[in-house]
């Protein structure tokens, strides 16, 4: 019988950030729900990172976008 309880390997996108894998290895979040936390930090990213005021902070963090995503009201 296959074993139903173990997650999926997280994708590069999520193996990338720190601050995701924690989410990950914590277990509080859905795998889904943490894999679409890491597109939509991307899509933040593709959007806002020419905006000097963004771009300064993401230099300096590197999980900016994903703590920037999960800040945000309307997702």
């Amino acid at each position: 019988m296959p074993d139903t309880t173990s997650k999926p390997e997280p994708s590069e996108m999520v193996k990338a950030s720190p601050y995701l894998m924690e989410d990950w290895n914590e277990g509080f979040l859905s795998p889904e729900e943490i894999e679409r936390r890491a597109l939509g930090a991307r899509r933040l990213s593709e959007s806002f990172s020419s905006i000097p005021f963004h771009a300064e902070r993401a230099k300096h963090d590197p999980d900016y976008w994903n703590k920037l995503y999960r800040s945000c009201v309307n997702r």
